[in-house]
């Protein structure tokens, strides 16, 4: 794990501004949109069933170390913005889309915007109930308010895969499937955001049904996912995009790529594949 993450470093572009994407591959145009707690490095374990065939980019989102800042409590036209800068950046008219958590949430607006050619969102954030969202907030508030001595422990702790299935409950099915070098990743990636914009706008936030996201949607869900319900349960999702394709991912809490990488991969590859020569048909037949 320790090598391909040095490996996909190297294709890290830092802007002045210090803006950070991963641009790594080569063929049709794809972003991957990260969960609130993991920046790029989240898909480090899906992005070679990927790299053959698309051209893929990994922005770090608004709000996050390495993204764009916040000026007050994050909305969706933060998260879609961002985006779709790195998009234009990498000469990106349009792409495929695909995020997970509040990534599925960015790719919704991305859709919106008109920058998509399909939109595949795995677990996605925005859909759920008060009560549900409130459960969300406290978690990130507890993770970012840990004392030092907490802190110190952290690595300690993870180091126990006992441990990490404990610590890591809220969002793998089995953190012992992880090693402790990528426990301890998400958890200090999950430290590098702006907590105290990010909190708010995700306790304010809604999900509206308009405007319309007319590309090919599909909404995968993990079958044991404790922050974001299936998809049955979230009308809001439904609403927003009615013509969306369902799928549930067997066995796997809220960071799929995770709990199970091959099983993820392979829905997000067979997505793309059923994808990729209509869209390209259709860009051919745009006028420039």
């Amino acid at each position: 794990m320790t090598g391909r993450i040095r490996r996909l470093k190297q294709f890290v572009e830092v802007t002045s501004s210090g803006r950070r994407t991963l641009h790594v591959g080569s063929g049709e145009p794809l972003v991957l949109l990260h969960m609130g707690a993991n920046p790029w490095s989240k898909w480090e374990l899906v992005i070679p069933y990927l790299a053959d065939r698309f051209e893929i980019i990994a922005p770090t989102l608004a709000g996050w170390e390495g993204g764009n800042p916040l000026a007050g409590p994050i909305t969706l036209d933060d998260l879609t913005c961002g985006v779709v800068e790195e998009m234009d950046r990498a000469g990106f008219q349009s792409a495929h889309i695909i995020g997970c958590s509040l990534g599925g949430l960015a790719a919704l607006g991305v859709a919106r915007e008109g920058r998509a050619r399909s939109a595949l969102a795995m677990c996605p954030a925005g859909g759920s109930n008060q009560e549900q969202t409130q459960r969300l907030v406290k978690h990130f508030d507890m993770l970012n308010n840990l004392s030092l001595p907490q802190r110190l422990l952290v690595p300690v702790v993870l180091s126990s895969a006992r441990m990490r299935r404990i610590a890591l409950r809220a969002v793998l099915d089995d953190g012992g499937r992880i090693s402790a070098r990528q426990a301890i990743q998400i958890r200090r990636n999950s430290a590098k955001g702006d907590w105290a914009n990010l909190l708010p706008g995700f306790s304010a936030f809604r999900l509206e049904s308009t405007p319309e996201a007319p590309v090919p949607f599909m909404l995968a869900w993990g079958e044991k996912d404790r922050f974001t319900p299936m998809v049955h349960e979230q009308p809001l999702w439904l609403e927003a995009v009615p013509h969306a394709e369902s799928h549930v991912l067997s066995g796997v809490g809220h960071l799929p790529m995770f709990d199970d990488p091959d099983q993820t991969a392979l829905l997000m590859r067979g997505w793309l594949d059923r994808h990729v020569s209509a869209s390209a048909v259709e860009s051919a037949g745009q006028p420039d």
